[in-house]
C-alpha cells in the first residue's frame, strides 16, 4: 500500500484561519455594543460625543446597583454599587454621559457582555456580578461603555485568562493582575474590550465610541486602593 498523505492544512493556511477568527471576534464585539447603544432601526449611527470625552465640571447622577452575593472569597473587594467603582475625576470625564440611565432597564434590551462569546457568558452567569453601564441620558446615541465586575474562583479565572489569550487578545501584567485588550475601528467608530483579572475579580468591559483614558485602571484603583507611603 502507498504511504498515507496528511490532510492537515499547511502552516500558512492555518495562520490565515487564526487571523480570520480574530477579525470575526472583533466584528462580533462591534455588533453587540452597537445593538445596545445605537438607536433601533437607524441606518447610520447618530452623532456622538468624542471617543475620549474630556473632563467636565458636571458630575453625572448614578443609579444604585444591587450588591453582589456570596461568591466572593473572604477579603475580596465587594463594592456596594457601581458608584463605588469610579473616582470623581472619572465621573466628570464622561461629560454628559451618566451611569446606568433608566432607559437601559428596557426589558427588550437584553444585550450583555459576552453574549456573543459562550465562554465569557457561561462564567458571568455562573457567578455573582455587578453590571455598570455608561450612556447618554436621553437614549441610544452610538456611544457607551459597559462593565461587568465578576467574582470568580481560581478555575474560572484561569478559564477566562486562557480564553482571552487564545482568541488573540493582547495580554500583559499590570498593577498586580492580568490585563487583556482587543480594539478596532471601522466606519462606525472605535470599539473593543478591556479585561482585568486579579485576586478573585474579573473586570470585563466593552466600549463603543466612548471611554476616558485610564478607565479600567480607575476601577482597579478603587477596588484595590494604592497603599500610602509608610502603610
Amino acid at each position: 500500500m502507498g504511504a498515507a498523505h496528511s490532510s492537515a492544512p499547511p502552516p500558512a493556511k492555518r495562520r490565515l484561519w487564526v487571523m480570520l477568527g480574530v477579525f470575526a471576534a472583533l466584528l462580533a464585539v462591534a455588533a453587540i455594543v452597537a445593538g445596545l447603544f445605537w438607536p433601533r432601526g437607524a441606518v447610520t449611527p447618530a452623532a456622538t460625543e468624542a471617543a475620549r470625552p474630556t473632563p467636565s465640571a458636571t458630575v453625572a447622577p448614578t443609579t444604585p446597583t444591587p450588591t453582589p452575593g456570596s461568591s466572593a472569597a473572604p477579603g475580596t473587594p465587594q463594592p456596594a454599587s457601581c458608584d463605588d467603582l469610579y473616582s470623581p475625576e472619572m465621573v466628570a470625564a464622561f461629560g454628559r454621559m451618566v451611569l446606568n440611565p433608566a432607559w437601559l432597564d428596557d426589558p427588550e434590551l437584553e444585550m450583555k457582555i459576552g453574549e456573543d462569546d459562550p465562554v465569557q457568558l457561561e462564567v458571568i452567569e455562573a457567578n455573582d456580578s455587578l453590571l455598570c453601564r455608561w450612556a447618554m441620558p436621553e437614549g441610544p446615541s452610538g456611544a457607551g461603555v459597559s462593565t461587568t465586575v465578576v467574582w470568580v474562583d481560581a478555575e474560572d479565572s484561569e478559564t477566562i485568562q486562557a480564553h482571552l489569550a487564545g482568541r488573540g487578545d493582547s495580554c500583559f501584567e499590570q498593577q498586580g493582575g492580568l490585563r487583556c485588550t482587543m480594539e478596532s475601528s471601522n466606519d462606525e467608530g472605535d470599539f473593543g474590550e478591556s479585561h482585568f483579572l486579579r485576586d478573585g475579580i474579573w473586570v470585563a468591559t466593552e466600549y463603543s465610541n466612548a471611554g476616558p483614558e485610564g478607565y479600567t485602571l480607575d476601577i482597579v484603583n478603587n477596588l484595590w486602593p494604592p497603599m500610602a507611603p509608610g502603610d
